[in-house]
């Protein structure tokens, strides 16, 4: 600095701050008695002395302004003096500061500049802030007034100037006001040879990136962070480590931090969580600067983190369904065993016979499993289903007795129906589990009382509100709603997994809601929940809504058709019957020779082809499992069929997903008999498929 710059800014700010307003003021204020006085003395007569009155009024009147003036005048200097001081104190932090800076005292007039600000806009030493302002705006005294009206209970304000931004920040109880233009950082020319920015540009483009930045140091410790970052994360103390503002990965963060400083690994993006409340997922990548330090840039995770928190829990939910699903086809191939035999043996048996009771609790507690391993089957969405036409308010009409039944006397149940509902595609009977699954789980949810409501409608294509989770399209919607104790939102999560409840033990299997869920999926609809503790629950289920005109002519077509005539359960008849498991096999085959047919037994597939090579005599019904070691049941069956095309088919399995997996039978006009099954039930079946007309069968085969 030249010796002209440092005298101009030792002394030209108090002058022209004594001179400026008020002080400008002053002068002519300060001059009036002295003015008066030498008129006085110009007008009076020559020879005449002055009253002694006169004198001591006009003396005490000159004391009295110059003691006025001096007083207003020191205490201009004396604040000039505390902003010079504080801009000595501050001037190594102003230095540092990115953009064009400024410092000013409290009338504006410009006490100190750093270089950039100098360079785009010459020397304003000891001029008033507006003139480098008028350079920014068109209008610097609005500029002026908007960033001072803005400054009351905060630390600094901010305002657009230019294409930049201009911040003014009080000092010293307003003494001292520093001024900070931070201009858009310039785009090089393509062809034009780029240069390294200079570490005031590089503080300016930091601070102006609309991304979240933290600078961390080669000590792991936070040096600099730009105005995105402290939105994002509050106000971000220099030194801190970013340890103490997230957190979430598993393992202390700064020690991850410390493994990318020290290359121990590669600096991979991490999903974190604010330690602050609200909490707020933020995806963390580090990248390595010029300096051995980091550059952390934040980004709000928190949308991705919920779709990965939903795919977790669908792929939990399908693997459990899976799970669920091969259970329930081993315990069906038991228990189709266990209860078999329990029929043979209660043939042999009177109901006076001791042992009849017994075997009686043998069936009826294999019929529970039976029951128990269906609910599996429902919710992992491998249970045969019959699906029809249907209209909600017709079911709920025939429901509504039992349903009042269920509730008891305290609870009241109240039907709300949109008189033009749609109707659905659905298995009549399984939805009238679900309804009575969530009816009654509402029923328990009030131990004092209260109302359930149930409700249906239509949601057309467009419609709001609605789920956010539910695709476009035309729905019919059932709402059960119920004003009990409410679900805890950490328990909301698993509500729908098998075997969860919160019931006390003994009071439910923790299936009726998995029950709800498989059914509802394998319709193609949507189940959701909302609760809130203390005020009930609202169960919603979105079905695909239907054409009403279809289901007329569904009706119709149903009402021409006449009832068949149910066939014996007896009578001759050859019957081919492969099944892998033995204890299957064997009450299989005693059961449909006790009835009349014979019976050929084959235990793979391979060894059912294998015996009808050597066979000329025909075959009524082939009785086949579907799963199997080597060749599955449609597998041999469709080459068996080649050479004996009448002969009709038989499949049973644990779960119909073995045979139905597209809606279809793999078979045209093949009949499917569900694991566990009665002998009656087996019996009925073979004898029905064993006397229906061979060229029906045939012209199936050709229809499908």
């Amino acid at each position: 600095m030249t010796l002209r710059h440092a005298l101009a800014a030792r002394f030209l700010p108090p002058l022209r701050a004594a001179l400026a307003p008020p002080g400008a003021l002053l002068l002519p204020v300060l001059m009036l008695p002295t003015l008066a006085a030498a008129l006085w003395l110009a007008l009076d007569p020559p020879g005449e002395p002055l009253p002694a009155r006169l004198l001591a009024v006009g003396g005490a009147a000159v004391l009295a302004w110059y003691m006025l003036g001096g007083t207003m005048t020191l205490g201009t200097l004396r604040a000039a003096r505390r902003a010079r001081q504080a801009l000595a104190r501050d001037k190594a932090e102003l230095a540092s500061l990115p953009g064009q800076v400024w410092a000013s005292d409290g009338s504006g007039l410009i006490l100190w500049q750093n270089p950039e600000a100098a360079a785009a806009h010459g020397d304003c030493l000891g001029r008033p802030i507006a003139a480098p302002l008028a350079r920014l705006a068109a209008d610097p005294g609005e500029l002026h007034r908007s960033l001072l009206a803005r400054l009351p209970g905060r630390p600094q304000a901010e305002a657009e100037a230019g294409h930049g931004r201009l911040r003014l920040s009080p000092q010293a109880g307003g003494t001292l006001q520093i001024w900070q233009y931070l201009p858009p950082p310039s785009v090089p020319e393509a062809d034009a040879p780029t240069e390294a920015p200079t570490p005031a540009e590089d503080r300016a483009l930091f601070e102006l990136l609309p991304a979240a930045l933290l600078r961390i140091g080669p000590d792991g410790r936070i040096h600099a962070a730009n105005a995105a970052a402290e939105r994002m994360l509050g106000t971000v103390p220099t030194g801190a480590t970013l340890a103490t503002l997230l957190d979430g990965l598993g393992r202390p963060v700064d020690a991850w931090v410390d493994d990318v400083l020290r290359r121990r690994t590669e600096p991979r993006p991490e999903i974190l969580h604010r330690r602050r409340s609200p909490e707020l997922h933020l995806q963390v990548a580090l990248a390595r600067d010029a300096q051995g330090g980091l550059l952390a840039m934040l980004t709000d995770a928190s949308a991705m983190k919920t779709l990965e928190a939903q795919f977790v829990q669908s792929q939990k939910m399908q693997a459990i369904g899976h799970l669920a699903g091969g259970i329930a086809h081993d315990f069906n191939n038991l228990l189709t065993a266990i209860s078999g035999h329990c029929d043979l043996l209660m043939l042999r048996h009177e109901k006076t016979d001791p042992d009849y009771a017994d075997l009686d609790q043998i069936g009826q507690n294999a019929n529970r499993a039976a029951a128990l391993v269906g609910q599996l089957l429902a919710f992992s969405r491998k249970q045969t289903l019959n699906p029809q036409l249907m209209d909600l308010r017709d079911t709920l009409a025939d429901l509504t007795h039992l349903l009042n039944r269920l509730v008891g006397e305290r609870v009241v149940l109240e039907l709300e129906h949109d008189p033009e509902l749609h109707p659905i595609r659905a298995d009549r009977r399984q939805v009238e589990q679900v309804l009575v699954n969530l009816v009654v789980n509402a029923r328990d949810a009030m131990a004092h009382g209260g109302r359930i409501i149930i409700r249906t409608a239509n949601l057309a294509r467009g419609a709001r509100p609605r789920p956010r989770r539910l695709p476009e399209g035309d729905w019919v919607t059932v709402e059960v709603r119920d004003e009990g104790c409410g679900i805890p939102p950490d328990r909301l999560d698993k509500i729908f997994e098998p075997f969860f409840t919160t019931k006390r033990a003994g009071e439910g299997t923790g299936l009726g809601l998995s029950t709800v869920y498989g059914i509802v999926k394998q319709t193609g609809g949507y189940v959701f929940c909302d609760s809130t503790l203390g005020q009930g629950t609202c169960f919603s289920l979105h079905f695909p809504a239907h054409d009403p005109a279809r289901l007329t002519e569904a009706q119709a077509a149903h009402a021409e058709v006449a009832p068949a005539p149910q066939p014996q359960a007896t009578g001759g008849g050859r019957v081919l019957l492969v099944e892998d498991e033995a204890a299957v096999r064997a009450f299989a085959g005693r059961a449909l020779r006790m009835r009349g047919f014979e019976v050929i037994e084959a235990e793979s597939g391979e060894h059912a082809l294998d015996l009808l090579s050597g066979r000329e005599d025909a075959i009524d019904v082939f009785v086949t499992d579907v799963v199997m070691p080597g060749l599955d049941g449609p597998s041999w069956v469709r080459r068996a069929l080649r050479d004996r095309p009448n002969t009709r088919v038989l499949f049973i399995s644990g779960y119909s997903e073995d045979v139905f997996d597209d809606g279809r039978s793999p078979v045209p006009g093949a009949a499917f008999l569900q694991k566990p099954f009665s002998l009656a039930s087996l019996a009925e079946t073979v004898a029905r498929l064993a006397a229906a007309d061979p060229e029906r069968r045939s012209a199936g085969q050709s229809d499908a």
